[in-house]
Parts: structure tokens; C-alpha cells; sequence
């Protein structure tokens, strides 16, 4: 076999090419061997081999063994983060071992100092000597670990071998910078140095190259190039939007490209050969020729070269396509939608909620037992979301075990499953189930009422216990839950992936629990959280600021977890591949009160509505580090909704914290967030769109927002970014000072201090606005036709408005005449006075007023009146 050489530069620094293996995946058996803070290290340590494991040279596209594993060498191209990425989710315990290799090539003998930045463990070896170990779990913040590379003139073979250990979310994720030489290195922040520290001399002459066994380097190189040059101009496709990859118009390239529809499995749903060049489009296809679901747009060589000439070159970008047909304005009845809802689930096959809704429709015939049994096992695994999966089976063995045409063969596999679970941390068993978190502990109370009201005079086979004793447990730790949000309300405020899994459970106690309170009181959390629905949405989306969410719910209402909840409920949203809530509420007796409909779809001139959600964590049963309290509000007009959270602890660190949003409809949709890194991973917590890496202060004067962003001197990404999709407004216009848009008659002007760079290649080629700098202040303007005018008067007007940006402050005149003042510290002033951004009551806005806490809310529309 003959082997070539590919040639990259650094970038700042930063070695950007790679080949990997793996990871190679471990479960972990009998986990109660390691317990303690520490039991990561401990299972690291335990499976650590102090040899790479390695036996031949690796080349691009070559398979190899480790310990009876095999797996290929492919190639990673870093993106802008510096990072090899594999992060991963699983729900059982895995010890993780992955490499990755290259070569710098020196122009003489030198000793380089470097920074290896990891999640967990890892090792170096060069040119087959072992010259390094760091031995840390950081579990969100990967830590920099400084060390000295002896490299000898010419090729230097690197290795690193990266260790990591997942229980649930596993950020996994690699970076290593040559700095300069040894003995020099200093800290920088974007390759910038700091003015209070010696420059570093740079090493000596580097460069990387990668083993191939591809013998036509031509090609290869040509590919690559055509590969990254591609982009994919929005992320969710629906109806007759066309899925097509373009290349921009000063490609200078032309290469043959294969390209490809695959969904996360690897199943080719699409495929085409295509001629990248200048300005090329590459049509997949239209939306509706797809099945519904997340895929993977890849491209690649042919299927020829690929796998047996194994030129094995892919670049993959993560986008969803929707079948249902969006309603902007409400439609039918909640009985009819209550149907539609469950037929939409019953042609699905996302999981075991799918199989409940044939159930409901009494579509037996099309009932898939080995479904039902693989949640069974899964639960018996007690891998991670177990009570997700437990609730819907109880509410099976409750609503359908007893029909006629139920499983035979469900019975007693069902049974065994509900008598031997585990329905709290404080039980026997080790397990990666995650229990305190507000959505997790609500779902395990859950869980625990049906079963022992189920099976009441039974012995539980994990605790001993009677069904008796775990209801009377579950039953407390659910009233104590309940009440706790009824009068204070949701530490996940507006979550719009936790209210859904609220709902799952909330449901199940309203219409299955026997206790009178309990019942009662899940009902009227189910009303409370439809009306905040209600308030917080514009058009079906629930476009609020969001306690905590992820990067596919935010990035479009086609895909958010509550859009299907949304059309059951108001008539407004989109069926998707979110099926527990939905499936959930269509199967229960819950009926949504009237008034709550009509204040979802009403479209007022002008709704100013403000909300504190806050009160105490309960240590036995919350996990959260920023408290519990947030003051939140929330402008609407028939054009736009614009919601944010007022001053909500800046300068810490960020988890999925959403903090403001303008939303048009389930396309046109703008924030601002400070990423942590290039992944748009979920288990990236923040990543590169959900979530902030550190935390702005923001406040929102009704349609004026102004997010002060104070960064960390040695931030990684080292911007901030607007996530601002192009092809969802009617017009759009990003003059380097501004960035305008409009849909239909709403309007939107942002601006930064820092400044604007409109971003056109990448995976969020033309839908991200960033602007780099650590200290930076954004500000948003929202307008109207029948207020400002036309787009092209709006922009003027916006233009010429004094803003006067100081630091990490800023005073300019609104739209609407008032004189603003905000920043990093101090007041928010509205025309020299003092307006309140935080100390709010419950609610307060046309439709309820309620202090905090509230014993009860009356909400209004009209002359219509309930009281919660």
C-alpha cells in the first residue's frame, strides 16, 4: 500500500486536521463498584491501559483492531472552536476511548510548548514515545492543560488518546494549540495577545500533514475544498422548500460531488452526483418528498471511491424536514384536533407513544408489541428518561391493558417492569437516571403514584415495599411539587422541551390519580402553564425567553417540543416528532378552558405583559445552581413578539438558558447568544446556539431591547452572534453598522457595538450576524408598517437614530422618542427615570394580575372571567 501526504497549515496556531478512531464504546456493568463525586475517574482508571493499543500506522481510510475493536480512520476538519468533537448522549453509563492522530512536520529540532484542552483523560505519544498525561473530568468547560513537545526535524507522529466517561450528556471534545517555544507561552484570547504579557517567540517553522492511502492527491484536495465551500441556507424545510446545497459564487473550484438525504441511522433517503462550481445549486429534492424527521445532509465522494477506493471524506450538516402544515391562526375544535393529534402519532414511529395513540384510535391491527417490549427493557436498564417512557406505560396498563385486543404478551412483562423500578435516588441501584431536575423529579412522583395505586397491596420488588407505601410517597412528593409551582410557578421557566414533559406527567395525575388534591392540583398547574403558553406565544410558537432549552426548539417552530401541544390546544402550531405531551393530552379527559384559547390566539394592537416565577429549592428534590427567581416580560402586537429576562445574573456562567427572543412566525425567528463552542451538539450545555457561555444583562423597555455582553478576557469563541435567518423575512438588509428585516408588516434593526460581520460560509451560512469582541452591547428595534411606515422609511428612521455606545453602556433615543439609558451596571432609564427590570409580581399584564406567591389567579379576557 502506498502512502501519500496531505498538507494543512496551522490555524493560529491550532492543529485543525486530523484522523480519528472511535470512540469506542464500553457500558460500564455492575456500577455500584464506583462511587463518590469521583466515580468518573474511578471507572477511567479502572479501564485505562497504559499503552496506545495501536499496532500499525494510521492512514486515512484504513481500518484497524484494537483489543478485537474495529473501526476506520476518518478525517476531522476542525471548525472555528479548535475542537475534535464526538460528543455523545447514552443513557447507560460508557467508558469512551477514542484517538486521534497527526503529524507536524518541523523545519529543525525544537522543543514547543502546547495546550491540550479536554473534557476528560487523555494521552500523547510522539513519534511512539508517551510524553504526556492529564488525568481531569470537566464536565461543560473543557480544562487547558500546558505541556512540551520534543520534536526532531521533519515528521513528528502525534497520538493523542482521548478518554471520557458518559452518563447521559457527554461532552467529548479535544483541542491542541502549539503556542510557541518552549519556555515562552503566554495566555491569548483569539490568538491576540494580552498587553500585560510577553509576546511568545513562535516555534519553528510547522506545518501539519495527514497519512492517505488515496493515491490521487489531486482530487482529494479538490474535494475537500468543494466539500466545506458548500452551504445549506436554512435548517428545517417544509412543504415544497427545496433541499439543495449551494456554492457561492467566487468558488473557484469545480469538483464531482456526490450528495445525499440520511437520516441519523446512516439510511439513505436521497442521493445525486452534482458538479460543485461558482454559484452551483445541488436540488435533494423538495420537503414533501421526505418523510418527516432529522436528517443529515452529507456530502461526499462517490459510492465507488468511497468504500472500496476508501477515500473516506464526509461533511455532514444536521438539518430537520417537516410534513404537517403549519397553522398560523386557529382552526377546528379541541375534540377534532384531540383526532388529529392522535392519527398524526399513530403514523409516526418515534417511540412507545406512538403505539399508545393506536391504542386510543383502537387501531389494534397496527399495534407493534416489539416496541412495547423494547421500552420495557430499556426501563429495566433504568437507562436515563426511564420515567418518561414509565408514565406512558402506566398510562397504557391504566387506559388500555384491559381491552380485549390488548398484547396478551405485554401483560406480564408490563407488570414485572412497574414492580421492580426504581422511583427515586434515595432506592437501591446504581444508574445513570437523571432525578432532581424539575421536569425528571415531577415524572419519578408520577411514576410512583400510578404504580402504587396500581398495584397497591403488591411488594415492589427493588424496595420491599408495598404499592401502599410508594403512593403515600409519591403522593406527598407530588402535592409538595405541585403547590410549590402553583403559587410560585416554574424554575425551568417557559421551558419549552420541560413544559412538554410537564404536561406528560401532569396529565397522567389529573385524569389517573386518585387523590382528590392531587388530581385537582395537577389540573390546575396544567391550566396555569396553558395560560403562560398562551401569553408567551405569537402565531403557535412559543417564543418566549426559555429557563432552559435546545438548539432544534429554538431555531424554528416547526421543531420546537410544544408546537404539536400548541395545535392540540389553541389550533395553532405543527404536528411533529414530539409525541409525549401531545399523545399525552389527546389521551386524557383534560379540557382546555375557553379563555385560555381566545387570549393564545388573540392579536392585540399592543400586549405588555411582565412575570416573576420564583421561591425556594427544595434540596431534596431540585438541582439547579442560579436560584429559582426570574423576572421575565414580553411585548406583542399583531406583527411581532419580542420576550426577554430581565438582568438575570450576568457575568455568570450559562447552562440552556434562552434569554431573549423576536419572533415573527415559526421561521422568523432572531436572537442573541455567547457560544461556547462550534457544536450545535446537545450535549454541549450552552453549544453554539443554545444557551450563553456567560451570561448578559439585558433589559427590554416594550419593543427596545439592549443585551450588554461582558465576556471573559480569555473566552474561547471570542464573539457574541445573532442568529438571523435570511430566508424566513420577506426582505432583509446588513450594512455592516445595521441588520434589518422584515416579515409581512413586523420589522426588526439590530446593531452591536463591536460591530457586524454577516457570516457566509459555515453551517450557518446566512443566518448568523457576529460580532467579535469581549465587551459589546447589542440592541434591538422592533417596528411596524402601521406605525413606522414602510420597510424602507423603518430603516431610515432606525438609521438615523442617536445611539451612543460607551463601554459596556449605551444611550440612544427609541423609535418611539424616549431617551434610554442601560448597562452593565446601574438603572434602566426611561426618560431619566428609573423603570423597574426586576421585582415584579406573579403576573401582571392585561389578562392577570397575581402576587407572588399566588393562592389563586383570576384570568381575564373580555368580559370572561376564571380563577385559578
Amino acid at each position: 500500500m502506498t502512502i501519500s501526504y496531505l498538507d494543512y497549515p496551522l490555524e493560529r496556531g491550532y492543529i485543525h486536521n486530523w484522523l480519528t478512531l472511535g470512540p469506542q464504546a464500553t457500558i460500564v456493568p455492575n456500577l455500584g463498584r464506583f462511587t463518590g463525586a469521583d466515580y468518573k475517574l474511578q471507572i477511567a482508571q479502572h479501564y485505562h491501559q497504559p499503552e496506545s493499543g495501536l499496532l500499525a500506522p494510521p492512514a486515512e481510510g484504513q481500518s484497524v483492531q484494537v483489543d478485537g475493536w474495529e473501526a476506520r480512520w476518518n478525517y476531522v476538519r476542525c471548525k472555528d472552536d479548535h475542537f475534535v468533537d464526538l460528543s455523545v448522549f447514552h443513557h447507560e453509563c460508557t467508558y469512551l476511548r477514542a484517538w486521534a492522530y497527526t503529524e507536524l512536520v518541523s523545519a529543525g529540532e525544537q522543543r514547543a510548548a502546547c495546550v491540550l484542552t479536554t473534557n476528560g483523560p487523555a494521552d500523547v505519544w510522539v513519534n511512539g514515545e508517551h510524553v504526556h498525561r492529564q488525568e481531569h473530568f470537566f464536565h461543560q468547560t473543557p480544562k487547558r492543560v500546558p505541556f512540551e513537545l520534543a520534536l526532531k526535524p521533519g515528521a513528528n507522529a502525534i497520538l493523542v488518546r482521548m478518554e471520557e466517561v458518559a452518563a447521559r450528556e457527554c461532552p467529548y471534545a479535544m483541542a491542541l494549540w502549539v503556542v510557541g517555544a518552549a519556555g515562552t507561552v503566554g495566555p491569548r484570547w483569539r490568538g491576540v495577545l494580552r498587553e500585560d504579557r510577553p509576546e511568545p517567540r513562535e516555534p519553528g517553522a510547522l506545518t501539519v500533514r495527514l497519512p492517505t492511502a488515496y493515491p490521487h492527491l489531486d482530487r482529494r484536495v479538490a474535494l475537500e475544498r468543494a466539500l466545506y465551500a458548500a452551504q445549506v441556507r436554512q435548517d428545517v424545510f417544509h412543504g415544497d422548500q427545496k433541499v439543495a446545497f449551494r456554492w457561492p459564487d467566487d468558488f473557484a473550484d469545480e469538483a464531482e460531488v456526490t450528495i445525499r438525504v440520511e437520516d441519523p441511522a446512516g439510511f439513505v433517503h436521497g442521493e445525486a452526483k452534482v458538479i460543485a462550481g461558482a454559484g452551483a445549486t445541488a436540488l435533494l429534492g423538495k420537503a414533501y418528498e421526505f418523510t418527516a424527521g432529522a436528517y443529515d445532509l452529507t456530502l461526499m465522494p462517490g459510492p465507488e471511491e468511497f468504500y472500496i477506493g476508501n477515500l473516506r471524506l464526509q461533511r455532514k450538516i444536521r438539518c430537520w424536514i417537516t410534513g404537517g402544515r403549519y397553522a398560523e391562526t386557529p382552526y377546528g375544535s379541541f375534540a377534532s384536533r384531540r383526532r388529529e393529534a392522535l392519527l398524526d402519532a399513530a403514523r409516526r414511529n418515534e417511540n412507545v407513544f406512538c403505539e399508545i395513540a393506536k391504542m386510543a384510535l383502537g387501531a389494534w391491527d397496527d399495534v407493534d408489541s416489539t416496541v412495547v417490549h423494547g421500552t420495557i427493557g430499556r426501563i429495566n436498564r433504568r437507562g436515563d428518561c426511564s420515567d418518561f417512557y414509565l408514565v406512558g406505560l402506566l398510562g397504557m396498563a391504566y387506559r388500555f391493558a384491559g381491552e380485549p385486543d390488548f398484547p396478551p404478551e405485554l401483560r406480564q412483562p408490563l407488570e414485572d417492569c412497574i414492580l421492580g423500578f426504581k422511583y427515586w435516588h434515595d432506592e437501591p441501584g446504581s444508574d445513570a437516571m437523571c432525578y432532581t431536575t424539575e421536569n425528571h423529579s415531577i415524572l419519578f412522583h408520577t411514576c410512583e403514584v400510578l404504580a402504587g395505586q396500581l398495584y397497591p397491596d403488591r411488594v415492589f420488588t427493588n424496595t420491599g415495599e408495598t404499592g401502599q407505601q410508594h403512593r403515600a410517597k409519591g403522593e406527598q412528593r407530588a402535592l409538595a411539587w405541585l403547590r410549590e409551582r402553583g403559587a410560585n410557578g416554574f424554575k425551568e421557566w417557559d421551558s419549552n422541551c420541560y413544559f412538554e414533559e410537564d404536561t406528560l406527567a401532569l396529565t397522567h395525575l389529573a385524569g389517573l390519580a386518585q387523590d382528590d388534591d392531587v388530581s385537582a392540583m395537577a389540573t390546575v398547574l396544567l391550566d396555569k402553564m396553558f395560560f403562560t403558553m398562551a401569553l408567551n406565544s405569537f402565531r403557535g410558537v412559543f417564543g418566549s425567553t426559555h429557563g432552559r432549552t435546545y438548539t432544534q426548539f429554538i431555531k424554528s417552530g416547526y421543531t420546537e417540543a410544544t408546537a404539536g401541544m400548541s395545535r392540540l390546544l389553541f389550533g395553532m402550531g405543527v404536528f411533529n416528532s414530539h409525541v409525549l405531551g401531545t399523545v399525552s393530552l389527546a389521551c386524557s379527559d383534560y379540557d382546555l378552558p375557553m379563555i385560555i384559547a381566545q387570549i393564545a390566539g388573540d392579536r392585540p394592537l399592543a400586549l405588555w405583559n411582565r412575570e416573576r416565577h420564583a421561591g425556594e429549592l427544595a434540596l431534596w428534590r431540585d438541582s439547579g445552581s442560579h436560584g429559582v427567581e426570574v423576572n421575565k416580560v414580553t411585548y406583542k402586537t399583531p406583527d411581532f413578539m419580542l420576550c426577554s429576562a430581565q438582568d438575570w445574573h450576568p457575568g455568570e456562567k450559562g447552562y440552556q438558558q434562552h434569554i431573549w427572543q423576536a419572533t415573527f412566525g415559526p421561521d422568523a425567528l432572531v436572537f442573541v447568544t455567547h457560544p461556547v463552542c462550534a457544536s450545535e451538539d446537545g450535549s454541549h450545555r450552552p453549544n453554539f446556539w443554545h444557551g450563553n457561555d456567560t451570561l448578559p444583562r439585558v433589559a427590554q423597555w416594550r419593543d427596545l431591547l439592549i443585551a450588554v455582553h461582558n465576556l471573559p478576557e480569555d473566552d474561547w469563541m471570542g464573539f457574541t452572534h445573532a442568529f438571523f435567518p435570511a430566508f424566513a423575512f420577506d426582505d432583509h438588509d446588513v450594512d455592516g453598522r445595521w441588520a434589518f428585516g422584515r416579515k409581512g408588516d413586523g420589522y426588526i434593526a439590530l446593531t452591536a457595538s463591536a460591530g457586524l460581520s454577516w457570516m457566509t460560509t459555515g453551517d450557518n451560512a446566512h443566518r448568523e450576524l457576529r460580532s467579535y469582541g469581549s465587551r459589546n452591547v447589542w440592541v434591538c428595534q422592533m417596528g411596524r408598517r402601521a406605525t413606522d411606515g414602510s420597510f424602507a422609511a423603518f430603516k431610515r428612521k432606525v438609521s438615523a437614530l442617536p445611539v451612543a455606545f460607551d463601554d459596556l453602556s449605551v444611550r440612544l433615543r427609541s423609535l418611539r422618542g424616549d431617551e434610554i439609558a442601560f448597562g452593565w451596571t446601574g438603572l434602566l432609564l426611561l426618560n431619566g427615570q428609573e423603570q423597574p427590570i426586576t421585582g415584579f409580581k406573579h403576573y401582571e399584564s392585561p389578562h392577570c394580575v397575581a402576587d407572588l406567591p399566588a393562592a389563586q389567579m383570576d384570568l381575564t379576557f373580555g368580559e370572561n372571567v376564571l380563577r385559578l
